[in-house]
């Protein structure tokens, strides 16, 4: 009896490392094509991984570096973990104080930095209110981004803009990972389907525009002071 038990606890030991090693395989094969259909968007497209060995495309767009990078949220409990796409504007020049806008809050927003932050700011009239707006130092000027609040969080994929002095980024969810794995055996395995440029290029196109905004305001006022000083 002792015999076919250890039988037993052998055979369901191989079947669960087998599984592993294709849940890994897949999960590999999905991260390498994730940006594949984003490199012809970008100048001197640069695909590479970040610190945690997830796939990080960086480039030029628009007269800025930019990276294209993801999350796979697998953090709290909930229906289907979500993959965070991470579109980046890295700045030109330094802009003042930072901010971070994120939608629907469920306090395990790990990705994001501003939980440590100095505290809320009231969130404006014409921007989604089920949310959280932090501040760091002096903040940017609210007004630069109202064309661009409400269109962007418009679309309830839309989690997060976080601005500081030296970067813009939007979070925004590509994909969910695959229902049945993760009801049955909670495994967040998500398609090998390349993230589409389609849903990409937007998102780069509002975060460039913001961040040249915000960049352009910082200049004009240091051209106003430095206009006052020789007055």
């Amino acid at each position: 009896m002792n015999e076919i038990a250890v039988l037993l606890l052998l055979v369901m030991a191989v079947l669960l490392y087998r599984r592993y090693r294709q849940d890994a395989w897949h999960r590999a094969q999905s991260r390498s094509r994730v940006f594949d259909d984003c490199e012809g968007l970008l100048q001197h497209a640069q695909p590479g991984q970040d610190r945690g060995g997830l796939p990080l495309l960086r480039g030029e767009y628009a007269g800025y570096r930019v990276s294209l990078g993801i999350v796979e949220d697998t953090v709290a409990w909930r229906k289907l973990p979500p993959m965070w796409l991470l579109v980046t504007v890295h700045g030109n020049s330094a802009s003042e104080g930072s901010l971070d806008f994120v939608a629907r809050p469920s306090n395990n927003e790990f990705y994001s930095p501003s939980w440590q932050w100095d505290g809320n700011l009231r969130i404006p009239a014409g921007w989604p209110q089920h949310a959280i707006l932090k501040y760091c130092r002096r903040p940017a000027g609210l007004e630069l981004l109202n064309p661009h609040v409400p269109r962007l969080f418009a679309d309830n994929r839309m989690k997060e803009l976080l601005l500081t002095p030296q970067l813009l980024r939007l979070t925004y969810m590509a994909k969910q990972a695959d229902r049945g794995e993760y009801l049955i055996m909670r495994n967040a395995v998500y398609d090998a389907v390349p993230i589409a440029r389609a849903m990409v290029e937007p998102l780069l196109q509002q975060a460039v525009a913001m961040r040249r905004l915000v960049e352009d305001a910082v200049g004009n006022e240091k051209g106003v002071k430095l206009e006052n000083s020789y007055a």
